[in-house]
């Protein structure tokens, strides 16, 4: 076989696009470098192609608050009846945006909340083993608000019901299992290391 890209760990022999929705699906075959410097035998993958993501976990230092956001998700439909998840603000990064810009606007679109202050996180890829996309984690300073609201983009059909939350009571939610999102649990973990 030919290489239509090679590294010193991997070659790709074929690509090719096989779904183009709103997700994009390749299908890779390729081999890759093994620990003992051989090269691995031919392997075929369906890869998502990746959205580069930005997102926020937004906390009022003041009050000592954190903003949750609850939404439909499809993934959960055939695991649990729990589906609208738990989650901190994500959404992707438009082009000609930085991830810092997204942050902002995302945080804005899905809470009403204000960015004051951003202060990077970690960036981490969240599903290596089948996507592309990357994560740029924020914690954002905002200032949160009393009752709950319903934000989102209508155009994206989206309905986010958004609610502030003392400390205390978060750390009940991961204790009791409540925090069933990846990103989420990423975030808050850090947050309660690094900042309780």
């Amino acid at each position: 076989n030919i290489s239509i890209f090679m590294s010193p760990k991997f070659k790709i022999l074929d690509k090719k696009n096989i779904h183009d929705g709103f997700f994009k699906m390749n299908e890779v075959t390729l081999k890759y470098k093994k620990y003992d410097g051989n090269w691995s035998n031919e392997i075929k993958r369906e890869l998502f192609g990746g959205a580069q993501v930005a997102a926020v976990l937004p906390f009022d230092p003041i009050k000592k608050e954190i903003v949750l956001i609850q939404q439909f998700r499809i993934g959960t439909i055939f695991q649990t009846n729990d589906n609208y998840l738990n989650e901190i603000v994500a959404g992707n990064i438009d082009n000609e945006e930085t991830p810092e810009k997204a942050a902002k606007r995302e945080c804005f679109e899905e809470t009403g909340c204000e960015i004051k202050k951003l202060l990077p996180i970690q960036s981490f890829f969240p599903a290596p083993g089948s996507s592309e996309s990357f994560y740029h984690l924020f914690l954002g300073e905002i200032e949160t608000f009393k009752g709950t609201k319903i934000m989102g983009m209508e155009n994206e059909n989206e309905d986010i019901l958004v609610k502030s939350y003392k400390l205390d009571e978060v750390m009940k939610m991961i204790k009791e299992g409540k925090i069933i999102n990846g990103l989420t649990l990423v975030a808050l973990q850090w947050f309660f290391l690094n900042l309780r």
